[in-house]
């Protein structure tokens, strides 16, 4: 199992990638953001549920539906052994794509942003 800062930084990574690509313009990006990383340790609430722990914990080790929540369960299949590296590199690779978002967010010319609102903003077509 890899231990929960790893899910949390690859849920995060991974939403910063996904809005940064499809939906740039989107209202509270880095709430959405912390939203992923949460979304990627669900299947980890078995430790801390008051109710349904043996579900939760069964769901949590053989379902493949635990993937939905940012591959959880193939990343505790690779991560066997809690390693405290692999997170290091998962947090490295947060850090660099949250950097790489940041900059294509600000490098963005006006004009193309501008040509983006009045051309395919689908409210001004109406």
């Amino acid at each position: 199992m890899s231990i929960a800062i790893g899910h949390f930084v690859v849920g995060a990574a991974l939403t910063t990638a996904a809005v940064t690509l499809f939906v740039p313009d989107v209202s509270y990006p880095r709430t959405i953001v912390l939203a992923g990383g949460g979304w990627a340790m669900v299947p980890d609430f078995h430790q801390v549920s008051p109710v349904a722990r043996e579900a939760l914990f069964e769901f949590h080790q053989s379902s493949p539906w635990a993937d939905l929540f940012w591959f959880h369960r193939t990343l505790d299949t690779l991560d066997a052994t809690d390693s405290n590296a692999i997170a290091a590199v998962l947090l490295s690779g947060f850090i660099l794509t949250t950097a790489v978002a940041e900059r294509r967010s600000y490098r963005t010319p006006t004009a193309v942003a501008e040509s983006y609102e009045t051309y395919l903003d689908i409210e001004t077509d109406e």
